[in-house]
Formats: structure tokens, C-alpha cells, sequence
């Protein structure tokens, strides 16, 4: 465990002896387990095809010009470490996929490599198309788009089941 776990626990431990901890029968939410994919909820999992495609022919580009030319510079083992850390990003990007979980009340995304959540109270509406979803929030943050071209995504699936989230939490819901 490291010193940041204990100091969580420490601090917690005090909060609890000052009462200002979570009474009895209160349940606190674990960040840890409320983000991602993983958690409890409606899963809706797609694929990352593009840029991963973009970047492994960027690298077999890179590499046939290696193996063409026969420059000093080109057969160096910087120039063919670039070119397998370009097939290991696009591995990378292709292996990630990315999601939306729909929960009781939240929502959850993975935008630009980061873990993002969105409650039902802060949706301004929802949008629903044959090839795409886009949700978008009330406040400054950009719309989240679910392409099924682009992504894979089964936007068919997605929107029947947020359509019944629509319909619980009163989020205005448009088909197109």
C-alpha cells in the first residue's frame, strides 16, 4: 500500500472520530469501482478502428522508405524504434475500446484517454439516429458522440436503452 492509501485512511479514520464520517447505513461510492467499463450497469462496448489503421501504415510507410533507401540515418536503431512504438500505439489504441455504461442515474464514457461520468440531471438531451448517438450535456463539456461507423458501436442497442433512461429521469430524447 502506498503512503497516499495510508494517508486516505488515516484521514478517514479521523473523520470518522469527528462524526463528520458516513453515517450508518450510508454507503460511500469508491471511485475506483464506480468508473469505467466494469462496473455495474448496461455495457455498450465499440471498436477503435481509424486512427490505429492511420498509424500502422504510417509505420509500414516509414519502414518500407527504411528498407528502400540505404542511408546511415535510416538503418540506425532509433529510426526502427520509432517505427515499432508506432505499431505498439496503434495496438494500443485498437485494444482500448471504447464504452458507454449506463448506470441507474449516471452515465460513463472514456473520452481522450480519460474516464468520464455525466448525471441524469445534467443532460440537456439526447439525440438518436440510425448511425449515431449524441448526448449532450448542459454544461460547457463537448457532446458525446457514439458513431456505428467509426466505432462499431450497436447504436440500435444503445438507443433502446436509453430511451428507457430517458423516460425515467424526464431527459428530453430526439429521434432522427
Amino acid at each position: 500500500m502506498g503512503s497516499f492509501d495510508r494517508k486516505v485512511e488515516r484521514n478517514q479514520v479521523r473523520m470518522n472520530k469527528k462524526g463528520k464520517g458516513p453515517k450508518a447505513g450510508q454507503t460511500t461510492r469508491n471511485s475506483r469501482s464506480t468508473l469505467g467499463a466494469k462496473g455495474e450497469g448496461d455495457v455498450f462496448k465499440g471498436r477503435n478502428i481509424i486512427l490505429p489503421f492511420a498509424l500502422f501504415l504510417l509505420a509500414l510507410l516509414y519502414g518500407s522508405v527504411g528498407i528502400i533507401g540505404n542511408s546511415a540515418e535510416v538503418n540506425s536503431v532509433l529510426y526502427w524504434a520509432t517505427i515499432f512504438l508506432y505499431i505498439v500505439l496503434a495496438l494500443a489504441i485498437f485494444l482500448r475500446k471504447p464504452y458507454l455504461r449506463i448506470n441507474k442515474s449516471w452515465l460513463y464514457t472514456s473520452k481522450f484517454n480519460r474516464d468520464r461520468m455525466l448525471d441524469a440531471g445534467n443532460i440537456s438531451k439526447i439525440k438518436v439516429s440510425r448511425n449515431k448517438i449524441v448526448i449532450e450535456p448542459k454544461t460547457r463539456e463537448p457532446k458525446w458522440v457514439f458513431y456505428r461507423t467509426r466505432n462499431r458501436f450497436d447504436t440500435e442497442a444503445m438507443a433502446t436503452r436509453l430511451e428507457l433512461y430517458a423516460n425515467t429521469h424526464q431527459v428530453k430524447l430526439e429521434r432522427e
